[in-house]
């Protein structure tokens, strides 16, 4: 059976991924360089696809790489038990671990566990009190620089902007402090919540204030991206006209996620049918995608409170520009502006909205549709 060309949902490399040559080449030429660097990017823009295509090539020139995917963590010191074990098993592994731990981490506390899936994983064995008394984080942060010495180290921080959830203030400094002198260690602090992650590298008050080159990714240039998708669609022999693939991608509003999403829907409806896609196949396509998600999409809009609601539906119908304008809250009945900026920070906190410039944007397009079609 023919595997469908198109992938969403996960991080891609090799042939399933897509352009961004300028950007591998600066971030990469930024790395071999030990930079620290902050690449900035909305949600579903293929950031972790390209962080992962960069530490392959890294990998390849003989640098040790560390992935670590932040969210999902709750506590600090899970994410320091995370990133302590993920140092252990990249040099050295559990054989030779306490005279790793006795060499370089010099009377350090840890316990040996089995995890749920029966792997040995080490513990820090410290209250979390203990961890911030006894400066116990500072040392598990300084640790790459000692593991450089013999190969290059580069280290990736995916959806960096949680560590605020974590133990916001001292960790960023605490981090901070211990990286910006590691000369043969290169970092990545990456994140898709572009006004948190803008606010920690650029405000002047933030331990990360300009400690290295920031990188805003933005969208694959279209002509760059109609000929991959339609290349794909053609490889397959699925025809489809060129304008349709210009269709798909406005349609997706230019994001890789959704014009992977919409190309493989529109994919398996050509296998199924008749071999061809038409124009009207999108539209087609954009409303199936609604239809299905309209449950989940009822239950957030269920959990919202109004100021959330009236907010959202303003940004789906008109944009996201000047909505503090007096004629814009005259128009939508809006509150006061103080009250507006208080509901948009707190839709950025909760991944509802994002900000690029003076405009906001809700970063799910499907659910933005949605809001369009099936609210007033």
């Amino acid at each position: 059976m023919m595997r469908n060309p198109f992938i969403y949902g996960e991080a891609v490399t090799g042939r399933d991924f897509c352009d961004r040559k300028r950007e591998i080449e600066k971030l990469l030429n930024d790395l071999l360089d030990s930079q620290k660097v902050f690449l900035i990017s909305s949600r579903r823009m293929g950031k972790t696809s390209l962080i992962k295509v960069v530490l392959k090539k890294l990998n390849e020139k003989g640098f040790i790489t560390i992935f670590l995917d932040i969210e999902g963590i709750t506590t600090y010191k899970k994410f320091l038990n995370l990133y302590f074990n993920t140092l252990i098993e990249k040099f050295t592994g559990m054989k030779k671990v306490y005279e790793f731990i006795k060499k370089l981490l010099p009377g350090i506390k840890v316990e040996l566990k089995i995890d749920e899936y029966g792997k040995p994983k080490l513990s820090l064995d410290y209250s979390p009190r203990e961890i911030e008394n006894e400066e116990i984080d500072r040392k598990i942060f300084s640790l790459p620089e000692k593991l450089s010495l013999k190969k290059p180290v580069v280290i990736a921080f995916d959806e960096f902007q949680e560590i605020l959830k974590l133990n916001g203030g001292r960790i960023e400094a605490t981090l901070c402090s211990s990286i910006q002198h590691q000369r043969r260690v290169g970092y990545i602090f990456a994140g898709s919540k572009r006004s948190l992650l803008s606010h920690m590298v650029n405000s002047l008050d933030s331990p990360f204030y300009r400690i290295g080159p920031v990188m805003y990714l933005d969208k694959i240039p279209e002509r760059e991206f109609a000929k991959f998708i339609y290349d794909k669609f053609k490889k397959t022999g699925i025809k489809i006209k060129y304008e349709t693939v210009l269709k798909i991608i406005q349609v997706a509003d230019e994001i890789p996620y959704y014009v992977q999403m919409f190309s493989h829907e529109l994919w398996d409806l050509a296998v199924s049918t008749r071999k061809r896609i038409l124009e009207k196949d999108v539209e087609a396509v954009f409303t199936q995608l609604i239809t299905q998600y309209d449950e989940n999409f009822r239950e957030v809009w269920s959990r919202l409170i109004s100021s959330k609601r009236q907010i959202l539906n303003v940004i789906a119908r008109r944009g996201g520009k000047n909505l503090m304008s007096k004629d814009t809250i005259q128009m939508y009945e809006l509150p006061y502006p103080a009250s507006i900026q208080k509901t948009l920070e707190s839709l950025i906190k909760d991944g509802y909205i994002d900000k690029v410039k003076d405009e906001y944007f809700i970063v799910d397009i499907l659910f933005r549709e949605w809001i369009r079609r099936c609210t007033i």
